[in-house]
């Protein structure tokens, strides 16, 4: 599979001189002009819209991504767009023709701990940290929206004929269920030609397959003395890496105690502790360092850091303790999978496969982990999940204990053919960031781009800088967005334009 991608990175040196057309240098001075500062005000109405998923209603029903749509479609209709709702994802259009391009993003979001915010994080706060325009959704994705449907409007307002119509296509279901923008492909037929913008720049041209897998013991004590492990919890989602967990110990003897309290002081691990001690019983309360489950280098996981402290400890045979010592045996403070069996494996171009702890969350039934996988291509979804089954089961084997449930899901690594607007979209990078040397990337994934044809993602955010999307400090910076308006006007003009006259 790699020979797929070589095209991609053997370019000319002609190539990575080519001065961008004027036409398109000319769109994107024209939409700085006039829409600048338009597209954050369109962001900061936008964030205010709390389109997180709420169990037990479909998205698309929900009142408050309802309003979310009506806006959108008033401002479409505003700028003289045609606006199409399928239910799972929102069409809005500029132009006719056969031949079409697709704009890929997402009007969801992910929940947001409202402590964890110096204001709501459905406000857009831009001055708490000056020059950084912080809300739940300002990187992923309606940071993305604001800019490209202005990006649109500078097109337009440019009167150039059209060779493609331009489509930006909402979904409102990316964070939590692809089925509804799936169902809404059998009625909408996508263009030939898509541009996701929920990723990275300079060019994402592959994405690591999406994986969960969840363990669940269910509750047994087997009763005896010593110390015992009463609760285990934390995390938020499974596409997070979690920032808070906590352990309830009870039955701690005196040197027990003595060990937690060494471990938990002047630790250079990058958690912060708080240790609570009342008679036997002993509260531990981590805190790491919240990230996106794609990147999870970026972030301190608190459920794995929280369990290393009990490493090697004699506990109780609880089905919380098991789980504990499941987390500290196969997954460890590690993020690539190397204490799991055989899974660990890297793809020369997409990376290692990475390992994250999402949640964990202990009822009266018992205890459930969540962990989210990012598989690069190189093993099939069977043979992973073959080595999970088979890494697992020997666990349990090694300690007699019965195999916990076990529900796995793991989709394929998205490695398409070099789509034609690949260089074309470097060629604006390269121009309006001067990284004359930028070449196609992989990411983690996952995002819509897996559902359309020849998909690839560019931007919102700047290749090594820590995406703050789904992490619970999410901003896009207001130079960020400004050279996103450049570039998607750029793009829009290159790709969707025969040429451009003043407005």
């Amino acid at each position: 599979m790699l020979r797929t991608l070589l095209p991609l990175l053997l370019f000319t040196a002609s190539a990575l001189a080519t001065e961008l057309p004027s036409h398109a240098r000319d769109a994107a001075a024209h939409a700085e002009r006039r829409y600048d500062d338009a597209q954050v005000e369109l962001l900061a109405e936008l964030v205010r819209f709390k389109t997180v998923h709420e169990d037990g209603i479909a998205n698309a029903e929900n009142p408050e991504f309802r309003a979310f749509v009506a806006h959108l479609r008033e401002r479409a209709q505003e700028f003289g767009f045609d606006f199409t709702d399928y239910g799972g994802i929102l069409v809005i259009g500029l132009g006719d023709g056969k031949d079409r391009l697709g704009i890929v993003t997402h009007g969801d979001v992910q929940p947001a701990d409202a402590s964890k915010w110096r204001k709501s994080p459905f406000e857009l706060d831009v001055t708490s940290e000056p020059g950084r325009l912080i809300a739940r959704g300002a990187e992923d994705d309606k940071a993305p929206i604001a800019t490209a449907i202005h990006a649109m409007k500078a097109i337009s307002d440019l009167g150039a004929p059209l060779n493609r119509r331009i489509e930006l296509i909402v979904a409102l279901t990316e964070e939590s269920d692809w089925a509804p923008f799936r169902e809404a492909l059998t009625r909408y037929a996508p263009p030939a030609m898509n541009i996701a913008i929920d990723s990275q720049y300079p060019v994402v041209v592959a994405e690591k397959g999406f994986g969960a897998l969840r363990v669940n013991f269910a509750a047994s004590d087997a009763g005896g003395d010593g110390a015992f492990v009463e609760s285990y919890g934390g995390g938020a989602f499974l596409s997070q890496v979690p920032e808070d967990a906590h352990l309830v110990l009870g039955g701690v003897n005196e040197e027990l105690l003595a060990r937690l309290r060494t471990r938990t002081t002047g630790g250079n691990d990058g958690v912060t502790w708080r240790l609570e001690s009342n008679g036997g019983k002993v509260t531990v309360h981590a805190k790491g360092k919240a990230a996106h489950s794609s990147t999870p280098e970026h972030g301190i996981n608190a459920l794995t850091h929280i369990a290393n402290l009990l490493d090697g400890e004699a506990l109780r045979d609880t089905a919380t303790g098991r789980a504990l010592d499941f987390v500290n045996t196969l997954i460890g403070t590690g993020i690539y999978g190397e204490q799991f069996g055989g899974i660990a494996y890297a793809h020369s171009f997409m990376g290692p496969l990475t390992v994250n702890l999402s949640t964990v969350r202990t009822t009266k039934d018992g205890t459930e982990l969540a962990i989210n996988l990012r598989a690069p291509a190189g093993k099939s979804p069977a043979t992973l999940e073959s080595e999970l089954r088979e890494a697992i089961t020997a666990w349990a084997n090694v300690r007699d204990i019965p195999m916990p449930a076990i529900e796995v899901e793991l989709n394929a690594a998205y490695l398409p053919e070099q789509p034609s607007q690949v260089e074309p979209l470097l060629a604006v990078f390269r121009h309006y960031t001067g990284m004359s040397d930028a070449r196609p990337v992989s990411i983690g994934g996952a995002s819509n781009a897996q559902l359309m044809p020849n998909a690839v993602n560019f931007g919102p955010s700047m290749p090594g800088v820590p995406y703050t999307g789904h992490s619970e400090h999410e901003f896009i910076t207001r130079e960020q967005m400004t050279l996103n308006l450049r570039m998607y006007t750029a793009m829009l003009a290159l790709l969707a334009t025969e040429s451009a006259v003043s407005p």
